[in-house]
């Protein structure tokens, strides 16, 4: 697991690198509760609001859960503008409110930070009767490269930090989203869950490229030393090929109904 802390220290690298979501998962999300403009929606790990957007944008009336202060602070400040949206600064496990309270209760590629044993019977306890529950995940950053030039970008990575060669196989990102799938029948609360993935090809300018690259709790565990040098070829190496890269992106959209 990464650093969780560390999230509050690269805001602006993460907002502006990490890919984001597609609009047809959260039209699909909306789909498939049914839910209405005077929906309560619950957001677990809001980070820079990435995924929070949509909620707040359509007018939902949206509660964001983040562990940092300053993300509080960044996202208060970002939707000052919208009433109906509120940033607290809690864990999902410390999170206090009414039972059956929210129509949804949704997570972006932050509910692996949380027990399942513990998330999903919270989660159920919380949502209304035919509530929904929404977790989605990126994988481009977890499961081995496709392309030459990111085969190139995991050898820099290999040489300064082999220890963050950890990449997974197609046949165990298969394992994973059944296991996923497994952990929201956690005590066979929820109806059997429904899934989606999504996938697109993300292009990159080499600046962006080393954002997205410091947008990573784990890059942030090595010396400065060692990341100022796999920045440094990973320029060099991007530069060389145009000033851009492209990265196949895939995410994993899983939805079940109390």
């Amino acid at each position: 697991m990464e650093n969780k802390a560390v999230f509050n220290q690269i805001i602006s690298d993460y907002e502006l690198a990490r890919p984001g979501y597609p609009a047809e998962l959260f039209t699909d999300i909306a789909e498939y509760s049914l839910i209405k403009k005077e929906a309560k929606i619950l957001e677990i790990g809001s980070g820079p609001g990435q995924a929070t957007d949509y909620y707040v944008k359509n007018h939902y009336t949206i509660t964001g859960l983040e562990l940092g202060d300053k993300q509080v602070a960044y996202l208060s400040k970002k939707y000052a503008e919208y009433p109906h949206f509120q940033a607290v600064c809690s864990s999902f496990e410390d999170f206090k409110d009414e039972p059956e309270t929210y129509d949804v209760i949704f997570s972006a590629t932050a509910f692996h930070w949380i027990k399942p044993e513990i998330g999903y019977p919270k989660a159920y306890h919380l949502l209304k009767k035919n509530g929904v529950m929404a977790v989605f995940w990126h994988l481009a950053s977890i499961i081995e490269p496709k392309t030459e030039m990111l085969n190139q970008i995991r050898n820099i990575y290999r040489k300064y930090a082999p220890e963050l060669d950890t990449y997974i196989t197609e046949e165990e990102a298969k394992n994973l989203h059944h296991l996923r799938i497994s952990e929201i029948g956690t005590h066979r609360l929820f109806e059997k869950p429904v899934t989606k993935v999504y996938r697109w090809e993300d292009g990159y300018t080499t600046k962006r490229y080393l954002q997205l690259m410091n947008s990573y709790s784990d890059f942030h565990a090595l010396s400065d030393a060692k990341r100022q040098a796999i920045l440094d070829h990973a320029a060099e190496y991007i530069d060389s090929k145009g000033g851009k890269i492209e990265v196949p992106q895939e995410v994993r959209l899983y939805m079940a109904k109390k």
